[in-house]
């Protein structure tokens, strides 16, 4: 029996076969059109944020000829020259190719080596970059393709708009020291939790030079006495209630009067000046600036002769002065005898008793020395220990027209062994 097929039997075969072909091809020919058209239109998403894509690879043969780059849509100046087919000799001058050729000839030697340049573009970009100059980072690694053939891969990073943030960066710090030097101030945080004061840049001496190594965290105690410290910790604790109670619109923008140690412990007024806010480590801390106070105190206005002395007087960091009523009523006092009693502003204890500001220790000497000179009108004075502390007490009658005395001006100075340096005296 002949088992032969006919031949229009395997020519309807052919036709089956031929027409499946067919719609294969055109399967895969509409697969990659849309493939294609998928790739235009992420080409331009992706030129849309161009700016935050900085990143892309190039290979270069051996010869530094431009094989490809990846990603292949990169909207980046230099992958397109260099995709264009100029080289790198072409876009860059004399000395920095030289430069270019002589790390690519030592790469093998320095695979983690980066080599950083800069071209001056010269065609308008739809970034508008024409006339900017683009900085870049590359980094080469070579990949052996034989024995002796080999491509240079490079990771090429565009480092433009940080290199243009680090500039401005020094440009703002180099306006901010200018600042500084110039007014004296300095900047500083103080912790809530811990109680460390950390100075954020240099202390100026009198002749606002930068004292060497004073930034970082410093013992807050040995720079100021230790009344404004309990003044200063006052304050904050107030800052900070009222911060948690009242968010940020509970922290005032006020001045705090203090005195720090000068030069062999000489006492310097200050203005403190801060804000509560969250560190790095989301600590609460009090951060702001200080500011040398080289005019006086606002006890008085300046007028006349007699009141610019008087004024001036009134601002001794040293020396306490208050003056009080026959009731022992203060009736004014100057900021240092504020803030030895933890008040910042003098104009608060007006009106106050004396007892209800002095400290205990203090108020019977006073007492004593303030009743004497309402007695007999005449001036009287006190010296005398208290632990390790030495109290130099003197006080004054202010009489009327009448010649009775009113009141009582008293004056005082607390002398600590912390307010003399250790150094021996001079032979």
């Amino acid at each position: 029996m002949d088992k032969t097929l006919p031949v229009a039997d395997l020519g309807m075969d052919w036709v089956i076969v031929l027409a499946f072909l067919c719609v294969i091809f055109l399967v895969a020919f509409f697969i990659v059109v849309f493939l294609l058209r998928e790739g235009i239109k992420k080409q331009q998403l992706y030129e849309n944020f161009s700016g935050s894509v900085n990143e892309f690879i190039v290979v270069f043969s051996r010869r530094l000829e431009f094989l490809y780059g990846l990603p292949m849509y990169m909207s980046d100046p230099l992958f397109r020259w260099l995709s264009s087919g100029s080289t790198f000799q072409d876009l860059l001058d004399s000395k920095d190719w030289a430069r270019m050729k002589l790390y690519f000839d030592e790469v093998e030697k320095h695979q983690n080596m980066s080599f950083v340049f800069s071209h001056d573009l010269e065609d308008a970009s739809s970034n508008g970059d024409k006339g900017r100059t683009q900085w870049y980072e590359m980094k080469t690694v070579l990949e052996y393709v034989s024995v002796q053939e080999f491509r240079y891969v490079c990771f090429i990073k565009n480092i433009s708009r940080e290199n243009e943030n680090r500039k401005e960066r020094e440009r703002i710090q180099m306006r901010l020291d200018n600042l500084l030097q110039n007014t004296g101030d300095f900047l500083w945080n103080y912790e809530v939790e811990d109680r460390r004061f950390k100075l954020l840049t240099p202390l100026m001496d009198e002749e606002h030079r930068v004292v060497p190594q004073s930034t970082g965290y410093v013992e807050i105690r040995k720079m100021m006495p230790e009344s404004d410290l309990e003044l200063l910790n006052s304050i904050l604790n107030a800052r900070v209630k009222d911060y948690h109670t009242f968010g940020s619109r509970g922290d005032p923008f006020e001045t705090i009067k203090v005195r720090l140690y000068g030069t062999d412990k000489t006492l310097v007024w200050y203005c403190f000046r801060g804000r509560l806010v969250t560190d790095e480590d989301n600590r609460l801390v009090l951060q702001g600036s200080a500011r040398r106070m080289d005019m006086v105190l606002d006890n008085l206005v300046f007028g006349d002769d007699k009141d610019a002395i008087l004024s001036a007087a009134l601002s001794f960091p040293d020396v306490r002065i208050f003056w009080v009523d026959r009731d022992f009523n203060i009736q004014g006092c100057n900021q240092s005898f504020a803030a030895d009693y933890q008040i910042m502003n003098p104009r608060e204890i007006y009106g106050k008793s004396l007892d209800s500001v002095v400290s205990s220790k203090i108020l019977p000497y006073m007492s004593k020395i303030l009743s004497e000179v309402f007695d007999t009108g005449r001036s009287a004075a006190w010296k005398g220990s208290l632990s390790e502390r030495l109290l130099m007490l003197n006080a004054v009658p202010i009489r009327s027209k009448d010649n009775i005395t009113h009141t009582t001006l008293g004056v005082y100075m607390v002398l600590d062994k912390n307010d003399f340096p250790n150094e021996a005296p001079e032979s």
